[in-house]
């Protein structure tokens, strides 16, 4: 049996999809706090609680393999997640795999959600269970959420930060893809596993990119920290994201973003999706503004 934690999100739902590819849908388990928004997945949906550690032991047990998916930043997420991880050790799970975050767990790492990713992996190691972190790069969906692609096409001018700083962008579906892979196939056990896109992207270069997808002319333009931060702000952004903004382009021009490997390709047997394809299957949304 495969369980999967947090259904009702998109990288759980994509990675049931991948699954459901290499294995019978009968052999995989969801997990969700609200199991009936979960209905249209072609399989199982089982309640289960990270706040209620009960509710997890009893759909954790019995299960070969585990994915447990990182929760949203929230104040109370290393909890939650050590729960989970609680959960899964008193179920007797065979691998437990984790989505974590690049380079979680190198001294010095700026980024500001890494703190609870080295957490829960240190967790995962104290814990003896058999376990994989995958530590995905960033996902090229956060410059749509955040509305930095759309605002740079709509005013002409990617403003960055970052310097020279590259991002080895990878996709929600190519992360569901890998974690799909190791979950059916019980791979790369005892591992922590750099995820990435093919090749790291610095902003200039992201300027060009939409360019060329949208037809419209956007120019790079350096500025500093303050700057950077500023401008978000007089976009309407609250002043708690335009700082953490800005505090995550100081990490990519100190190189945190970099890492490229090739571990989608050799797990799933299909490339990476670069960033030039992602963003041209977003392009009327690039386009709308």
């Amino acid at each position: 049996m495969i369980v999967v934690t947090g259904v009702t999100g998109q990288l759980a739902q994509l990675t049931v999809n991948h699954l459901v590819e290499r294995v019978p849908a009968a052999e995989i388990v969801g997990t969700s706090r609200t199991p009936e928004k979960a209905a249209g997945l072609p399989v199982a949906v089982r309640a289960a609680d990270f706040d209620n550690p009960d509710s997890l032991v009893s759909v954790f047990d019995g299960a070969d393999a585990l994915l447990i998916v990182s929760l949203h930043p929230l104040p109370e997420r290393a909890r939650l997640q050590a729960n989970a991880i609680n959960a899964a050790a008193k179920a007797g799970v065979a691998h437990v795999v984790y989505t974590s975050f690049s380079r979680a767990g190198e001294p010095g790492n700026p980024v500001s959600v890494v703190p609870d990713h080295r957490l829960a992996e240190q967790a995962l190691l104290q814990s003896g269970m058999t376990f994989t972190a995958l530590r995905f790069n960033m996902w090229p969906e956060m410059l749509l959420m955040m509305g930095t692609a759309q605002r740079a096409v709509a005013s002409g001018r990617l403003l960055s930060n970052s310097g020279a700083g590259g991002v080895a962008y990878v996709t929600k579906d190519d992360c569901a893809a890998t974690a799909a892979a190791v979950l059916a196939g019980g791979t790369n056990k005892g591992e922590l596993l750099e995820v990435s896109g093919p090749s790291a992207v610095t902003d200039s270069e992201l300027a060009s990119v939409l360019a060329e997808v949208t037809g419209r002319p956007v120019a790079y333009e350096a500025v500093s920290d303050e700057e950077f931060a500023g401008a978000l702000a007089a976009d309407g952004l609250p002043d708690r994201f335009a700082q953490a903004l800005a505090a995550n382009g100081v990490a990519r021009r100190n190189g945190w973003y970099e890492t490229t490997t090739h571990a989608v390709e050799r797990l799933t047997g299909r490339p990476a999706t670069p960033l030039a394809d992602f963003l041209t299957a977003h392009r009327t949304s690039l386009l709308a503004t």
